[in-house]
């Protein structure tokens, strides 16, 4: 047993190379702008719940750089028809110049199943645009302005380790109106645990051997 151990700790603690970084937009009036901070290229989660008004996002840079993002949504027999919209805030007019939109017939978006999250979305495609530096705000809607969502941006994944991908993976079950005990479903869980019994499988045939050949 002395051996299995840190076999079974490794698996624990090993870094997992994820892509999910998810954090809750939560806007704290209607119409407030929610940052998009860091790089760009990062890929970052932001977890959306549209409240009887559009959610708008912003990011600033100095540099020219490729903006991507793309909408995902729990797959369910009801999806929604989320729309994205670019724009360039104008230098001293205060005003908006319209950059790129994506507004995808819902029926034409993709189902993506993610095993590390244990749940399956519809993926719009995604618009993808080379921007000057400036700052851009990109806002995200539905004709009735319901709806939870994940915003993606960037597509840059980034390493993990167990525990914190366990947190990462509650927190976006949860946002979709998962039970906790979905958390089993996902690769994260469900691998290790199974990995577990197997090697304590074997282990208990071995330390038992000799009565089972009896």
């Amino acid at each position: 047993m002395k051996k299995v151990l840190p076999i079974f700790l490794f698996l624990l603690t090993a870094t997992y190379a994820s892509a999910y970084n998810p954090i809750a937009a939560e806007p704290k009036e209607p119409y407030a702008v929610l940052n998009i901070e860091g790089d760009p290229y990062t890929q970052r989660e932001y977890l959306g719940d549209l409240e009887d008004y559009p959610d708008m996002y912003e990011v600033t840079s100095d540099v020219t750089f490729d903006l991507k993002v793309k909408v995902r949504q729990r797959a369910t027999s009801k999806p929604k028809s989320f729309a994205l919209i670019l724009v360039r805030q104008n230098d001293g007019d205060g005003g908006v110049t319209e950059v790129a939109r994506l507004n995808q017939p819902v029926t034409e978006w993709k189902k993506v199943s993610e095993p590390s999250l244990g749940m399956t979305f519809l993926e719009s495609s995604v618009l993808e645009k080379e921007v000057l530096p400036g700052t851009y705000r990109v806002e995200i809607s539905t004709p009735d302005n319901k709806g939870d969502y994940m915003l993606v941006v960037g597509d840059e994944s980034y390493p993990s380790n167990f525990f914190k991908a366990i947190g990462q993976i509650y927190m976006t079950q949860s946002h979709f109106n998962y039970t906790p005990l979905h958390m089993l479903f996902s690769a994260y869980i469900f691998y290790p645990l199974g990995s577990g019994l197997i090697i304590y499988g074997m282990y208990w045939t071995w330390k038992n051997r000799k009565k089972i050949r009896r």
